[in-house]
């Protein structure tokens, strides 16, 4: 059996594995609920629009507030966008004309088991989710990513150096050409 969960089911999905069968004679890969990989290999905060927002530490903090109508992430607001599985963002609903996040509202869990029950309350953020619950800030990331990359171009332009070095005996004077002779060639 294959699980097309959500509330409702996005027909894009049903027909994408019907069409995978037709053709292929299988079903596509599924996950350990039996839904398509395809459809619910990653999570819905993987491709979510407002993910850099999520990146930078800027969040939605009241229905309404500027962060919210500048498209800022909707995590506090109780988006279930980390823990979800689904395409959403990629194929969205009413042939891709919206979905929920787009329309400024968070991410339920729909398409996760029990999502009635394990994603409640659907207006509070859910805690003990390693990994969220405040954002990265992209300036400290950028900060450090450019130290490491700095500091592995150093050490290798060091070791360059020192391997030069040792390969000419540690002297380092540049060679100038070669003599030459009266018959013009070289010594």
């Amino acid at each position: 059996m294959i699980n097309l969960s959500a509330c409702p089911m996005n027909a894009q999905n049903l027909t994408a594995v019907l069409v995978y069968f037709l053709t292929y004679g299988r079903f596509p890969a599924l996950d350990k609920l039996n839904r398509p990989l395809f459809a619910y290999g990653k999570s819905i905060h993987d491709n979510c629009e407002r993910r850099a927002h999520y990146d930078s530490g800027q969040y939605v903090e009241q229905w309404g507030d500027e962060a919210h109508r500048d498209g800022h992430c909707l995590y506090k607001m109780g988006c279930k966008g980390p823990v979800s599985f689904q395409n959403c963002p990629n194929v969205g609903w009413n042939d891709n004309t919206s979905w929920p996040i787009a329309c400024g509202h968070g991410c339920i869990g729909c398409a996760e088991p029990d999502f009635w029950d394990k994603m409640t309350p659907f207006y509070a953020h859910l805690p003990g989710f390693p990994g969220f619950g405040q954002g990265s800030n992209i300036d400290k990331i950028g900060f450090w990513a450019s130290i490491g990359v700095t500091t592995a171009f150093a050490t290798h332009t060091l070791v360059h150096l020192g391997k030069k070095l040792v390969g000419t005996g540690g002297d380092h004077a540049p060679e100038g050409p070669p003599e030459r002779t009266d018959e013009g060639g070289a010594e």
